[in-house]
């Protein structure tokens, strides 16, 4: 079978990792020949046995040269199936009129507007939320996986701990870009008198509004602002507990690196929370005082919450792995490859 990626970003956020870790393990398969369709700077995160096809992220998803150049392309290759990742690269797919045996295209966001998704075979949501959204007859929800994390070694996390925490102190973890959309203006808002020290890992946009509101709440010494990290899996593993205060999210992998690494979360009512954490970790989105409240419960015994947990992690440890959402995925493909011939 070959298959043809279309990916109109860039980056290394959640929807660019789906697509590499998708495209990689796929490529484990000798019966299959991957190509993907993406920004160049993509070519030192896939395997060298899959063809790179180089679309510019800023590209213009109207812009006449580059959809033709793609149906060019996509024509040369001859894949038997096009899936197009995102809205994006939906949009540019559907506008060049290239065309596969099978059709799919994948949903990451919530989205106003799902139309683009309408011209497709079959369509992958990666959450439940986001094919409620859909009014298509082929649908399929196939959540974020993960390989199984390296373990963090010992010292590591206590030299993290000792890091950012005093002994005694509970570590409490955020991660994400610091934009709008992660909601951090929120979670400081809602840190007020809780115990322990916030450590937020990521960079962004927003870091010196972000600071101000620090400032301006009197969380300097009790909120720490890490910047970039490369050792996010080790922090998780040395947290007592994770939050997460997005507005909007598609299925995050923090959310599944987390329970994979055994770190209890609470989360904002954002696709995946409802359905892998337990009813009283998820709170409404941008409801500070919600927000307060499951934190300070959550904090009443930070080690009694780990068995709390015990039955969430063990059920993400066995769903929320790449080899699943590897195979679903091709059973997708053949499910949908199945029903086309049918319709003929």
């Amino acid at each position: 079978m070959r298959i043809a990626f279309v990916l109109i970003s860039q980056g290394y956020g959640g929807l660019e990792r789906h697509l590499i870790d998708l495209a990689n393990a796929l490529a484990q398969d000798a019966s299959l020949e991957i190509a993907v369709f993406t920004d160049p700077s993509f070519r030192s995160k896939l395997q060298q046995k899959i063809q790179l096809f180089p679309i510019k992220a800023k590209t213009w998803r109207f812009n006449p040269w580059a959809l033709w150049q793609l149906k060019l392309r996509l024509n040369a290759f001859a894949p038997d199936v096009i899936h197009a990742q995102a809205n994006k690269a939906a949009v540019m797919v559907r506008l060049s009129t290239a065309r596969a045996p099978a059709m799919i295209a994948t949903i990451h966001n919530l989205k106003s507007n799902s139309q683009a998704f309408q011209y497709y075979d079959g369509v992958i949501a990666v959450s439940k939320a986001s094919e409620q959204q859909l009014h298509h007859p082929n649908t399929c929800v196939i959540e974020n996986g993960i390989a199984p994390p390296v373990s963090a070694k010992p010292e590591s996390i206590e030299l993290l701990r000792a890091t950012f925490c005093a002994p005694s102190e509970p570590l409490i973890l955020a991660v994400g870009r610091l934009v709008a959309a992660k909601g951090f203006d929120v979670l400081l808002a809602a840190w007020r008198d809780l115990p322990g020290k916030l450590v937020i890992a990521g960079s962004g946009a927003d870091k010196a509004a972000l600071k101000a509101l620090q400032n301006q709440l009197g969380l300097n010494e009790r909120v720490v602002f890490a910047g970039f990290r490369d050792d996010v899996p080790a922090l998780m593993a040395a947290a007592d507990l994770m939050v997460m205060s997005s507005r909007r999210e598609g299925f995050p992998y923090v959310l599944v690196e987390g329970l994979h690494i055994g770190v209890p979360i609470v989360a904002t009512d954002i696709p995946g929370a409802r359905e892998f954490l337990p009813a009283k970790s998820v709170v409404p989105c941008d409801d500070a005082n919600a927000l307060y409240t499951a934190l300070a419960q959550a904090l009443k015994s930070p080690a009694q919450l780990k068995n709390e947990y015990a039955a969430y992690f063990a059920r993400a440890r066995h769903e929320l792995t790449l080899t699943r959402m590897t195979e679903k995925t091709l059973d997708f493909y053949a499910a949908t490859l199945m029903l086309k011939k049918r319709s003929r």
